[in-house]
């Protein structure tokens, strides 16, 4: 799909500017963070292309025109709304029915606008809006007696390790990636694999939490973290920043 370079400018900068909405607070905003200087670091190494800029000086996108950053990272709860170009906008699925985003799910979901400068032109995108579950939930292990089968499985909130992989999934689409592109499970599975399993820590160790993309017999399984983007995915991130 065409990527943001509006007249050039984005492409020749290979940078996008992102902005963390207030919302974005405690230990998202550290997963944001963290996330932010992941993908730069991987997109160096691997030369994509892109790297994203979250310095304070980048303001939200201009809901009205062009001014702001291109992305905008938010929590989100039920109906996913935003605003650009003057228009506001409601997410839909490929049925056309509105999204119902769960926020306790460990998904992501990135909407994007794009805009063509003539009828005859492909469309360009211009925004991305990147959405995160409030509280993503893992089904963790409680210790709750002293026998050493004395355990039950209990709901508590995914570890970091869980809401990077989130976080750096969605980058990848708004550094102009579709949900028709995602990798999938197998030993070349990455963080734009789709629907992982998940394989949490204990109930009070939440930094132990990974995502399975790989269930392989006698090799070793594929886990994440680490966060890692393998040759197709960099590929295809890479054409569309050349």
């Amino acid at each position: 799909m065409a990527i943001l370079p509006w007249v050039d400018t984005i492409r020749k900068r290979k940078v996008l500017t992102i902005f963390a909405t207030s919302k974005v607070t405690g230990s998202w905003l550290q997963a944001f963070n963290t996330s932010i200087t992941e993908f730069n670091r991987l997109s160096g190494l691997l030369k994509l292309g892109v790297i994203f800029d979250a310095s304070s000086g980048v303001t939200k996108p201009d809901p009205k025109g062009e001014g702001g950053a291109e992305v905008q990272f938010e929590l989100g709860n039920g109906k996913l709304e935003y605003e650009a170009m003057g228009q506001k906008f409601v997410a839909k699925d490929k049925q056309g029915k509105e999204i119902n985003f769960s926020p306790v799910g460990l998904h992501g979901s990135t909407q994007t606008l794009s805009v063509a400068f003539n009828v005859n032109d492909p469309a360009l995108m211009r925004r991305a809006f990147i959405f995160v579950p409030q509280t993503p939930m893992v089904p963790a292990l409680m210790k709750v007696g002293k026998g050493p089968d004395d355990f039950n499985t209990v709901q508590r909130e995914a570890g970091q390790g869980i809401k990077r992989f989130i976080v750096v999934h969605e980058l990848i689409h708004a550094c102009g990636l579709s949900n028709d592109e995602h990798n999938v499970q197998g030993p070349d599975a990455d963080v734009f694999t789709n629907f992982p399993g998940v394989s949490a820590g204990m109930f009070d160790k939440p930094d132990d939490d990974k995502l399975l993309l790989h269930l392989a017999h006698p090799k070793p399984n594929v886990f994440a973290p680490p966060i890692t983007i393998k040759k197709k995915v960099a590929d295809m991130i890479r054409d569309n920043w050349k």
